[in-house]
C-alpha cells in the first residue's frame, strides 16, 4: 500500500514539538511567559516583541495553564526573560520606576489606554487621585470610569496604578487588595507604615 492508499489514522503523526509555538509566533500571535520576583510575590509575566503584556502574580494564577487559560493571546512558558528584558524588569519591580519598560497594550480600549498613559506617569514615591487622571484626561465627570480601567490593567506594577487612590487620601480598591496596594505605597515612601 503506498502512502496515498493509507488511512488517515496512519497519516495523523505528531506535529513537532514546537509547530504550534513557532506558527503562532511568526503570525505574532503569541507571548512567552515565565516567573519573577517581585515585591508582592513570584509574579507571571508575559511579553512579545512589543512590551510586556500581562503581569500576574502567582498566587492568582499558580499554574501555568491558569495564565494560559486567563490570557487572551496564545502563551508559552518559558525559563526565563531576555537577558535585557531581565535586567529592566528587575530594576523596575525592585526601584519602582518603569516607564523605560516598553508595554504592549493592544486590545485595550481608547480610553483605558489614555487611563494607563497617564497613570504611568506617576513616579515612585507618589500618589495622584482617581480624579487628577480624569483632569488630566480632561474627562472631569469620569472617575468611576478611571477606576474600572485602572481596574483592568494588564501590566500592574509596570504601569502603576497602585499608585492612584482616593480623593480622600486612602488607598481604595486594587486588583490585589487594599493590603497589598498599603504595602506596595509604604515600600515607595508615598504614605506612612
Amino acid at each position: 500500500m503506498t502512502s496515498i492508499e493509507q488511512p488517515l489514522s496512519d497519516l495523523a503523526a505528531t506535529p513537532p514539538n514546537n509547530l504550534e509555538h513557532d506558527t503562532l509566533g511568526a503570525a505574532d500571535e503569541a507571548d512567552q511567559a515565565t516567573v519573577v520576583a517581585s515585591p508582592i510575590g513570584p509574579v507571571w509575566i508575559s511579553w512579545n516583541p512589543r512590551g510586556i503584556t500581562a503581569l500576574v502574580p502567582r498566587s492568582v494564577c499558580g499554574a501555568f495553564a491558569a495564565l494560559r487559560a486567563r490570557h487572551p493571546r496564545a502563551v508559552f512558558e518559558t525559563p526565563s526573560l531576555p537577558n535585557d528584558l531581565d535586567e529592566k524588569v528587575t530594576v523596575a519591580l525592585d526601584t519602582g520606576e518603569a516607564r523605560e519598560i516598553a508595554v504592549d497594550l493592544t486590545g485595550v480600549t481608547d480610553f483605558q489606554r489614555s487611563v494607563l498613559e497617564t497613570c504611568r506617569t506617576i513616579a515612585p514615591g507618589t500618589v495622584r487621585s482617581y480624579g487628577w487622571i480624569a483632569d488630566r484626561l480632561d474627562k472631569p465627570g469620569a472617575v468611576r470610569a478611571v477606576g474600572t480601567a485602572l481596574g483592568k490593567n494588564p501590566v500592574p506594577l509596570i504601569i502603576p496604578c497602585h499608585r492612584v487612590v482616593r480623593a480622600d487620601g486612602s488607598v481604595g480598591s486594587y486588583a490585589f487588595g487594599p493590603v497589598t496596594k498599603h504595602d506596595l505605597l509604604v515600600r515607595e515612601g508615598a504614605i506612612l507604615p
